[in-house]
């Protein structure tokens, strides 16, 4: 390869002989995929190249063409002896990571190889889910290391954000009821159960900077457009709005009183600018009255010029009278 692509890696073949499709072609079955698969025969394109099976966004496309085509993955099991299910790209063109890909034209977003590999492709283990979404989420997997729920959850972040139908996340899933995620394991209505007892104190912890932010955000929002200057005020809310942020990492850990300290905070913030944009009321309604007084001012003014012309001029149409 060096006369062509002096840069090109020659190690796929021995990816590819230990991956999942070469171990099943080693055994004889020529139903797995091999290069050709993926890259094409004659055809074949630069991965650059957004034509190329094997371009970002047409990466799940080429994946499905097997793996959700039930005739051909009959027979095919997985290690707990259950059939390979055939919907993953159905769910995965639901998650958030696949709008992001193609609505978003997010190339960075992942898709089917940068969890499963491509030449080397293999299901992660079990241990290994949360390694391989943190190798994107690093700060979510490290709080979510030193939590409670490290060494309980068998499937690691997918038990609360599923694999391939990852949803946008929301507050709504940190709640013991209806559909939040920790209703799974947990019982709002136990009052010894202390992992429902948290998610509702994390829960509102955040609701309530959440709440502060909105509502401080429109008192800023309305002062601005009547003329006070609020430029401090609105960094200072995004500044509110990253603890806002770090509250949800913080929750990954699973520890209130980290969300707490950090919503502590955020509030601490809240009420700074909250006092700000009640004095910027006050000025605003002393601005009005002063306006309202010299609009008074100059009214009563006008008023008296119309009555002294109008004295003026009849004065001057009065006849004169002769002495």
């Amino acid at each position: 390869m060096r006369g062509f692509a002096p840069r090109q890696r020659v190690d796929q073949a021995t990816e590819y002989a230990a991956s999942v499709h070469g171990q099943q072609l080693a055994k004889g079955d020529h139903n797995v995929a091999t290069c050709a698969s993926c890259h094409g025969a004659h055809g074949i394109r630069r991965v650059s190249d957004a034509k190329s099976p094997v371009f970002p966004t047409n990466v799940a496309n080429t994946c499905a063409t097997c793996h959700a085509d039930t005739t051909r993955m009959r027979g095919y099991k997985r290690p707990d002896g259950s059939p390979l299910p055939t919907q993953q790209f159905a769910d995965f063109q639901k998650s958030v990571h696949y709008a992001t890909l193609t609505k978003g034209h997010d190339l960075a977003a992942p898709t089917c190889n940068d969890c499963h590999g491509n030449h080397g492709a293999a299901p992660p283990g079990v241990g290994s889910v949360a390694n391989v979404c943190g190798t994107c989420h690093a700060v979510f997997a490290e709080k979510f290391g030193t939590s409670v729920h490290k060494d309980i959850f068998d499937k690691g972040c997918v038990e609360c954000h599923s694999n391939h139908a990852v949803l946008k996340p929301s507050d709504d899933m940190l709640a013991a009821t209806g559909h939040g995620v920790c209703a799974t394991c947990h019982n709002a209505d136990d009052k010894a159960d202390k992992g429902a007892a948290a998610a509702v104190a994390m829960r509102g912890d955040i609701e309530r900077l959440k709440t502060g932010i909105e509502r401080t955000g429109a008192l800023i929002g309305q002062i601005k457009k009547a003329g006070i200057e609020v430029s401090d005020q609105q960094l200072a809310l995004r500044e509110a709005g990253t603890k806002l942020t770090l509250a949800r990492t913080e929750m990954h850990a699973f520890a209130p009183p980290q969300v707490a300290s950090v919503v502590a905070e955020g509030d601490t913030i809240i009420a700074a600018v909250d006092k700000a944009g009640q004095n910027g009321v006050v000025e605003l309604r002393y601005r009005r009255r002063g306006l309202f007084i010299s609009l008074g001012a100059i009214l009563f003014v006008v008023v008296a010029l119309g009555l002294k012309l109008r004295q003026i001029d009849r004065r001057s149409t009065e006849p004169k009278t002769k002495n």
